[in-house]
């Protein structure tokens, strides 16, 4: 649930209005959920190597969207063809069908090459940076805190990003200072 939680907030900026197509959400999530119960990844700081590697699956994912939506404009001029010489009663039908078997299709096998590679990636790193990751102090409140940034940039207020980016600034530096 934490897992979801933290997508939907990193994302909660981007608002689907238009032809606009926001990250895919169930991809990152699936995703990171599947390389958890793949690697039995049950520590956060572990888990958050699976976050990590999930989002570029929401990117891809919105990619792969936009492809499919092109390819149905294809579609939709076929209806309209049908639509006004009606010769075949089956014609909106086959092109439902062929339309939902080929977004399935073409999601599993996005998913299954997606994180394939993204476990064995996720595989190099546990190999390489395993105990250092696990050593790692961080709970879920810090983690949802970092991702909530996302619905404060949606508030849309210049004094925010102001804000938010002098405070980001100030932590910086008082972090090389080795103040904080």
């Amino acid at each position: 649930m934490l897992v979801a939680v933290f997508f939907e907030l990193l994302w909660l900026d981007f608002i689907p209005v238009g032809t606009f197509i926001p990250p895919h959400t169930t991809a990152a999530t699936f995703t990171a959920l599947a390389l958890c119960s793949y690697f039995g990844l049950d520590s956060l700081p572990l888990a958050s190597l699976a976050l990590a590697a999930g989002l570029p699956m929401a990117w891809m994912g919105t990619r792969l969207e936009r492809i499919m939506r092109d390819r149905l404009n294809r579609s939709y001029s076929g209806v309209l063809q049908w639509v006004r010489k009606p010769a075949d009663v089956a014609v909106p039908g086959r092109l439902l069908m062929w339309t939902l078997i080929s977004k399935l299709l073409a999601n599993w096998l996005f998913f299954l090459i997606g994180a394939g590679l993204l476990a064995s990636a996720v595989h190099f790193v546990l190999h390489q940076y395993g105990p250092t990751l696990a050593s790692c102090r961080i709970s879920w409140s810090e983690l949802l805190l970092a991702a909530s940034v996302g619905g404060l940039l949606a508030l849309r207020l210049r004094s925010l990003y102001v804000a938010l980016a002098g405070g980001g600034i100030v932590l910086g530096v008082l972090r090389l200072l080795g103040i904080f």
